[in-house]
């Protein structure tokens, strides 16, 4: 029987940039919209999905991935509210133990799944962290909660093969710059047009470095690509690499601020869009699943989405009519895709050979 774990930051609310004086989007209204959606729903039903607590991590955890000084300074920040620890981040007093509960989340759900007692799990937890990089934070981040859980896996289980799969609209580039090198660990990132969209970083020409070429894998969407364009992206390029790659687990960044009412982004996903990536990911592989961004008020909704993906369930009916949203979007939308998708490809082929034989 399929079964998904659920965990959460119960302190989450502790690290809010109203405490500092001004507004952020990424605050705990998400966290919250989230948990009172499924309260009021009948998925966790205690049985094929239920909520696991969880001890906060420890420093040695982060060490895993980050550097002490990096580490020093957050501490510091959290001390002075003048300072901060990287671009379009906040911290406040509580921040750095709201963070090591979040990752002691993120570390558990890891092991519901590696130790079996869970088929999936998704960690709700904030602040995301696939912005955050070894020596730097930005874009709402902290601490890399995938790039630590990856490390935890391979030193506490022994995993040999982790996939690290972000479908954030923001390209995943602190978790690129901690395994761009690491041959045991294959990064896919699909996200907005970098040249459109923050963080700027995640190019199709990044492939990684040696000994690792090939195995960091970038797509860019054009602005208002919709569930064809990543459909298509997922069969082609993602399923094909995976089944070759033959990962252990797979770590999902999972951001929903690629959705068609996302305010801070230009994609068009809808819970379709979601819920096939999702669904088809999680027929194959044990899939822990991360929350990263998303500042929008479906929130609840995708989560629920997420997880009927990961339990095998039906989805939700999307009101959404796909054919409007298409027909509404720039024309150039899938010439453009078609030439990323190309190129990547080619970028690509000697790292996994002709994809028409894979």
């Amino acid at each position: 029987m399929i079964n998904v774990g659920l965990t959460f930051n119960e302190n989450h609310h502790l690290h809010d940039s109203k405490l500092n004086g001004f507004p952020c989007p990424e605050n705990p209204s998400r966290l919250k919209g989230i948990l009172d959606y499924l309260e009021s729903s009948d998925l966790v039903d205690g049985e094929r999905c239920c909520f696991y607590s969880s001890e906060p991590a420890s420093l040695k955890d982060i060490l895993r991935v980050h550097d002490v000084r990096y580490i020093d300074h957050l501490k510091a920040c959290t001390k002075d509210s003048a300072l901060s620890p990287g671009n379009d981040v906040y911290v406040c007093p509580s921040s750095l133990d709201v963070a090591l509960q979040a990752l002691g989340c993120v570390l558990n759900s890891g092991d519901l799944v590696a130790r079996g007692k869970c088929t999936h799990s998704f960690a709700l937890v904030r602040p995301p962290g696939h912005h955050a990089a070894s020596e730097a934070s930005s874009g709402f981040c902290l601490f890399n909660n995938s790039g630590i859980l990856a490390r935890y896996l391979q030193k506490t289980y022994g995993l040999e093969r982790i996939a690290i799969f972000n479908i954030d609209a923001h390209a995943s580039d602190g978790t690129y710059s901690v395994f761009e090198d690491d041959p045991d660990v294959l990064c896919i990132s699909v996200h907005q047009d970098q040249s459109t969209l923050y963080p700027h970083k995640g190019f199709i020409r990044d492939i990684g470095v040696r000994p690792a070429l090939g195995l960091c894998i970038n797509m860019e969407m054009p602005p208002e690509a919709s569930n064809p364009e990543y459909g298509i992206f997922y069969d082609e390029i993602v399923e094909k690499v995976l089944e070759k790659f033959n990962p252990q687990l797979v770590i999902l960044e999972c951001g929903f601020d690629a959705y068609h009412k996302e305010p801070l982004t230009r994609l068009n996903l809808t819970i379709n869009g979601y819920y096939r990536i999702i669904f088809k990911l999680a027929s194959k592989w044990n899939v822990v699943s991360l929350l990263e961004g998303g500042y929008h008020d479906d929130l609840g909704l995708l989560t629920s989405v997420v997880i009927r993906a990961l339990l095998g369930m039906d989805n939700v009916k999307d009101d959404v009519d796909l054919i409007d949203l298409l027909a509404s979007r720039h024309a150039g939308t899938r010439k453009d895709f078609d030439k990323n998708l190309s190129n990547l490809k080619m970028r690509l082929e000697s790292y996994w050979g002709p994809w028409n034989h894979i």
